[in-house]
C-alpha cells in the first residue's frame, strides 16, 4: 500500500447501515404478495449484480411501509452478511426495494466514493478483511458490530472516484453485453418457433407458410402435421453424440500439464462456454472416455437440472455432459433452440433419487423434424449471425472480466494509478 493512503475502519467509512435482517412478513402481520415491491435477500446479491431473479419475493405497499422505515437510495451498497458473506453490489436504481434475509445496505460517508468502496470490498484485500471477521459455528457471517474491525485502505476522494469509475465502466460494458445477448437469444428463440414450431417460415411468396395455406402432411411418428417435403428423425440418427468422462484423479500426469480444456459440468450460466472449468493433459484425454469436442458443439448437462450450452472453445467434458456435434448443414443455430424446447420433456424423464438424471440413450431417441434443404439454408442464413453476435459478446465479456480482475488488486494496492 502507498504511504499516502489511509486505513479507516469500515464503520467510519459509512454514514448509515440499514439492517432489517430479522424482519419477516409474518412478524409484521403480513405475507408475500404476487406483485409490488421486490424483497431482496443474500441469495440475489452477487458482485456482478442481481441474481436468481425468479426467486425474488414481493410485498405490497402496506407491508413495505411497515418494513422499510429507512428506504434504500440509489448509490447505496448491498452487502450479504452470510451464505455467503461479503458479496457486494451497487444499487444503481431508484426502484424501492425491501431488505430481506442476510442483507445489509451501506451508505458511504461523504469522504468515501461508493464505487470505490464496492470494489475494495470485492477485491482480495477487502474479502480477506471480511473473512477474518466472520463468526458463527454453523454458518460463517459478519455482523454490523464487526464493521469497526474491517479495515478499508483508500486514497483521496478524487482518486477513489477515478478508480471506482474505471472499474464500474468495465462492469457496465459487461452488463450491456449481457442485456444485448438476452435480446438476441430471445430473437433467435422466436425465429426458431416461427419456423419449426408454428411452421410459418416464409413461403415462395414471402408469406407465412402454414398460415397462408401451405401444404401440410400428417406424420404418424410425430403424431402431427408437418410441411410437405419435411421429415422426422432422431438426435442419434442425425448427429454424432458423445458422453464425456473424467481422467483418474490419482494419476497426476493426467492433469499436469493442463493442455486440454475440460468441463466438469454442463450447467454453464451462459449460452456460449468460453472458459473451461479445468484443464487436463493430452495423456489424460487419451486415457479416459473424454473426447475433445469442437467449437459449435451443443452440450447438455444430463444430471440434476438439465441445461444446454454451446461450446465457444474446444473442450472435453465429464460424464455428466453429452455433446451433440454439428453436421455440414445442421448447425448449433438449429440444435440449440431445439434442445432448449426439449428440456422440460427430458426433465420429466429423469430417474434416480439422489442425482436425478437421464442417460444418453434418452437424448439419442429424441424425435425432431427436419426441413427441406432450401428452408434449412434460409433459416441458417438468418439464425447464424444472431448466434455469432452472442458468441462475440461472451468472448468480449471474458476479456473485460480478465482485465477488471487483473486491475482490481493493483488499483487497490496503489500499484497502478488512474490519471
Amino acid at each position: 500500500m502507498r504511504n499516502d493512503w489511509c486505513v479507516t475502519p469500515l464503520s467510519k467509512c459509512l454514514s448509515k447501515v440499514i439492517d432489517y435482517r430479522g424482519k419477516t412478513p409474518k412478524k409484521l402481520g403480513g405475507d408475500w404478495a404476487r406483485k409490488g415491491y421486490r424483497a431482496l435477500s443474500a441469495n440475489n446479491v452477487k458482485f456482478s449484480g442481481l441474481d436468481k431473479l425468479d426467486s425474488i419475493n414481493y410485498v405490497d405497499e402496506e407491508l413495505y411501509k411497515k418494513w422499510m422505515k429507512e428506504e434504500i437510495r440509489r448509490g447505496d451498497l448491498l452487502l450479504t452478511s452470510e451464505a455467503p458473506s461479503g458479496q457486494v453490489m451497487l444499487w444503481d436504481s431508484d426502484e424501492k426495494i425491501v431488505l430481506s434475509q442476510r442483507l445489509y445496505a451501506l451508505r458511504p460517508a461523504s469522504n468515501v466514493d461508493n464505487k470505490y468502496l464496492k470494489y475494495y470490498l470485492q477485491c482480495p484485500i477487502g474479502q480477506k478483511e471480511i473473512f477474518r471477521n466472520n463468526s458463527g459455528s454453523t454458518v460463517a457471517g459478519i455482523s454490523a458490530k464487526t464493521f469497526s474491525n474491517i479495515l478499508v485502505r483508500h486514497p483521496t476522494k478524487s482518486c477513489q472516484k477515478a478508480i471506482g469509475d474505471l472499474l464500474y465502466l468495465l462492469d457496465k460494458k459487461i452488463d450491456c453485453n449481457n442485456r444485448i445477448n438476452a435480446e438476441l437469444e430471445s430473437m433467435a428463440k422466436t425465429l426458431y418457433d416461427y419456423w419449426f414450431v408454428q411452421f410459418d417460415f416464409p413461403d415462395a411468396n414471402g408469406k407465412p407458410y402454414q398460415s397462408s395455406g401451405g401444404k401440410m402432411v400428417y406424420n404418424a411418428t410425430l403424431k402431427r402435421e408437418i410441411p410437405a417435403g419435411w421429415r422426422h428423425s432422431t438426435i442419434g440418427e442425425t448427429f454424432k453424440t458423445h458422453l464425456g468422462g473424467t481422467p483418474s484423479r490419482e494419476q497426476v500426469e493426467y492433469w499436469t500439464p493442463g493442455e486440454v480444456n475440460w468441463l466438469s459440468s454442463g450447467e454453464n450460466p451462459s449460452l456460449f462456454v468460453v472458459d473451461p472449468d479445468e484443464r487436463i493433459s493430452k495423456l489424460g484425454l487419451q486415457n479416459s472416455p473424454a473426447k475433445l469436442l469442437p467449437q459449435g458443439t451443443v452440450i447438455l448437462s444430463i444430471v440434476r437440472h438439465l441445461r444446454a450450452s454451446i461450446l465457444g472453445i474446444e473442450a472435453a467434458t465429464n460424464q455428466s455432459v453429452v455433446g451433440i456435434l454439428e453436421t455440414g448443414k445442421l448447425k448449433h443455430s438449429l440444435i440449440y433452440p431445439y434442445l432448449v424446447r426439449e428440456i422440460p420433456r427430458l426433465m420429466a424423464l429423469r430417474t434416480g433419487a439422489q442425482q436425478p438424471h437421464i442417460n444418453k440413450g434418452v437424448l439419442d431417441e429424441s424425435l425432431l423434424v427436419l426441413p427441406d434443404e432450401s428452408t434449412l439454408e434460409a433459416y441458417t442464413n438468418l439464425a447464424a449471425p444472431l448466434f455469432l453476435q452472442i458468441k462475440n459478446h461472451h468472448q468480449q465479456n471474458r476479456e473485460l472480466t480478465q482485465l477488471r480482475d487483473w486491475l482490481l488488486p493493483l488499483l487497490m494496492n496503489g500499484q497502478v494509478t488512474v490519471a
